[in-house]
């Protein structure tokens, strides 16, 4: 009985059916989305890595490396399961062009390698290690969109022209947010190039089951092996090509907790008038002596019945928005292994989808236990028109919410501004220099030219601190003069003597400390005072500031940081340093370059949240309002009957919509920039980007304003043509008609 009367009631409320599985199918589209998404990512990142066989540790340095040492050093340690040595020419930027563009504004270390004899394999698009020829470069594939490449371009360096035969995905580099890309070549042509940039080595090592990275790094450091860069282990490398997707997929998860949000107040807006609708049937069951548990069984079958078509249809719906989502995931890392973790992740979004909507329906019937059969059967109607105004002014808050927290978060991070997050000051230029000749001869340029008006040279060392637990931490520590261009600090501040020392958050936190603690790097003799931390996403967040070190050693990098003169022209001066050799980008370009895939990411899960939240809207103020309309006939067709003619019901229900709407549309605006911003400081606070706040863009954001409103208008209007069809008789027999 319960089932037939649960099938009953769906087919004499079609509409409200019909509405209930589009919000299921809404909310389960976007979070399996969402799983299948974090699947694909972390299933092909790690394929891509296993079949390159990534090396477990990377120690760069600039120079040559006397093989022989490595050779002693392996030997004697048991740690080690296998070793090599690669050679990294990175080129002048200025001298190499792909195509008809020159890569003088890239931010990146662009090198030539040959493909490594043991491990750390750089693969094809098919997977394989291809078979280079002298004259040929096979080029990342990341530079392939980015720079509109196709097989058979030429890469020039210098004077010297090479073909690009394909592209290779490189598992160590593969991600923009990585400093350096490796090209491709033939041993000869490597020889043959030897004079187009400086030499730099990469000692890898693959270690044996169960050995500390930390470990391993305090070891190699007390052999006094070659260590004036990077050190770098296989769990940054994974962290740097997830984090350039899992911002996106972050931001997809906490679009589908809208939608979610705004399906459940829909379904329960939705049950509240069938509840309305169905008070005498109810009231009717209950004196004939059915029990509250078997009236609640027929609603709570009716709407598990409702579920079964909702979860299916966005099941397809997520299968196929995927597409355009995966697109650069699968050109960056190839398409995942197949995998029974993407279907159960899919099947497990979908079952939570079911419990949180029929949990929501069981809750919502706690109405029906207090309703007495004479209290149903003597008040047939007792809902009104406030709880479609309240759910249209929710619905638009939510949309509101739902399409500007991506745009802002986009904007954000590809302003100049964030670059105060990567442990950059405000300046307008940077300079990447590759030896300590140019950074001197460039000091000097730098003093005489009239047309800058603040710059500074910051040198980086590759230093490691002590850990409570005795293993030890890398810790790239930046020196110079750090007021020239300041960053903000999130507690105390920037180092104004030589025994002081800023940390980056998260060095701080591992290393557990806090502004006014000691610590020791280990290749000092003095300790340094805390004196502030600060925001910084770059080089695994890890990083530390000073204004001098005493060491021999060369600065793993230098780069210079240059603001001009007001009416300079910042574009000639680019172009005279980029003649003289020396790479200069702007600040813009800069943190649109590092974050090129996560912002390409992020302007397509932006449309498919302002799709989304436009498409809802409409939907839900076109039903809500024909539910509505649809509960209040006796209403209207007693205006009717009193002269009211159909235009002035209209204008009437539509001017006291407008007030809802721009009050939910406002109410979305402040959600954005509270707890929505509030949410995506939480998760960037753990790449170590504090003290996040949103830049807004005004006119986008106004047009966003104008767009929701006219739209839930526009849906409201048209929906509003129902009530043509109410008759003045109506209210005389004191019948509805459905």
């Amino acid at each position: 009985m319960i089932s037939r009367l649960a099938f009953s009631g769906i087919r004499r409320q079609p509409l409200a059916s019909l509405a209930s599985v589009f919000f299921i199918a809404a909310s389960t589209t976007l979070l399996a989305l969402t799983a299948l998404l974090s699947c694909q990512l972390y299933g092909s990142i790690d394929s891509l890595m296993d079949q390159a066989q990534v090396p477990d540790i990377l120690q760069m340095h600039t120079g040559s490396v006397d093989e022989q040492d490595i050779k002693d050093f392996a030997d004697r340690c048991p740690q080690i399961a296998g070793w090599q040595i690669s050679s990294f020419l990175n080129l002048n930027n200025p001298a190499v062009r792909l195509k008809d563009q020159s890569l003088a504004g890239s931010t990146q270390d662009n090198g030539l390698v040959i493909q490594p004899e043991h491990f750390d394999f750089l693969l094809d698009l098919s997977g394989s290690k291809p078979e280079v020829q002298p004259g040929e470069v096979y080029v990342p594939v990341a530079y392939r969109g980015l720079y509109d490449l196709k097989a058979g371009d030429i890469m020039t360096i210098g004077s010297d022209s090479l073909i690009i035969a394909g592209f290779i995905r490189d598992a160590q580099m593969n991600a923009m947010m990585c400093s350096s890309k490796r090209f491709l070549v033939h041993p000869q042509t490597l020889e043959r190039l030897q004079g187009a940039g400086q030499e730099e080595t990469l000692i890898e090592f693959m270690l044996a089951d169960q050995t500390s990275p930390s470990q391993f790094r305090q070891f190699y450091e007390d052999s006094g092996l070659p260590a004036s860069g990077p050190f770098i282990d296989r769990s940054l490398i994974r962290m740097m090509n997830v984090l350039s997707d899992g911002t996106v997929i972050f931001l997809l998860f906490l679009i589908s907790l809208a939608v979610l949000a705004i399906s459940l107040l829909c379904i329960r807006y939705i049950l509240s008038l069938q509840l309305e609708q169905d008070r005498q049937q109810t009231g009717m069951m209950k004196a004939l002596g059915i029990s509250r548990k078997a009236v609640r069984q027929v609603y709570l079958v009716r709407y598990a019945l409702l579920t079964v078509p909702g979860i299916l249809a966005g099941l397809l719906a997520a299968l196929i928005l995927q597409r355009p989502l995966l697109k650069q995931l699968r050109e960056l890392y190839g398409t995942a292994p197949d995998s029974s973790a993407v279907p159960l992740a899919c099947l497990l979004a979908a079952s939570v989808i079911a419990l949180i909507v029929l949990i929501s329906v069981r809750l919502s019937l706690h109405s029906l236990d207090r309703q007495s059969p004479l209290d149903a059967l003597r008040n047939p109607q007792t809902f009104g028109r406030s709880g479609t105004r309240f759910m249209s002014a929710a619905v638009c808050a939510g949309c509101t919410f739902l399409v500007l927290v991506p745009l802002f978060l986009s904007h954000t991070l590809s302003s100049p501004g964030f670059v105060t997050s990567m442990g950059i000051g405000d300046a307008q230029l940077r300079l990447d220099l590759q030896s300590a000749p140019t950074a001197d001869s460039l000091s000097e340029r730098l003093q005489k030219d009239d047309r800058v008006q603040r710059w500074t040279l910051l040198k980086t060392y590759g230093e490691s601190a002590r850990l409570k637990d005795g293993s030890s931490l890398s810790l790239p520590v930046e020196t110079g003069d750090l007021e020239a261009f300041p960053v903000t600090c999130d507690k105390g501040s920037l180092p104004r003597q030589q025994n002081e020392l800023a940390l980056s958050v998260l060095a701080a936190r591992e290393l557990d400390l806090e502004p006014g603690d000691i610590l020791r790097l280990e290749g000092q003799s003095e300790p340094f005072v805390i004196t502030g931390l600060y925001s910084d996403i770059t080089n695994g967040g890890k990083t530390a500031k000073a204004l001098h070190l005493k060491t021999y050693q060369a600065p793993v990098w230098t780069v210079g940081y240059v603001t001009l003169k007001e009416g300079a022209d910042s574009q000639s001066w680019m172009e005279s340093m980029s003649g003289a050799g020396i790479p200069v980008t702007s600040i813009r370009d800069y943190v649109r370059q590092t974050y090129a895939q996560t912002l390409h990411q992020l302007d397509l899960a932006s449309q498919l949240a302002a799709f989304t939240g436009l498409f809802i809207l409409c939907v839900v103020m076109f039903l809500a309002i024909r539910l509505s309309i649809q509960q209040n006939r006796p209403t209207l067709s007693l205006k009717k009957a009193l002269g009211f003619t159909t235009g002035q019901l209209k204008r009437e229900w539509f001017v006291r919509q407008i007030s809802w709407c721009l009050g939910g549309t406002a109410a979305g605006l402040l959600l954005a920039m509270g707890p929505g911003q509030w949410l995506c400081r939480l998760v960037l606070e753990q790449l170590g980007a504090t003290g996040f706040d949103f830049d807004i863009p005004c006119p986008a954001t106004l047009a966003v304003l104008v767009l929701i409103c006219a739209a839930a208008l526009t849906a409201t209007w048209c929906s509003l043509s129902v009530i043509r069809s109410v008759t003045p008789c109506e209210c005389l027999r004191g019948k509805e008609t459905s």
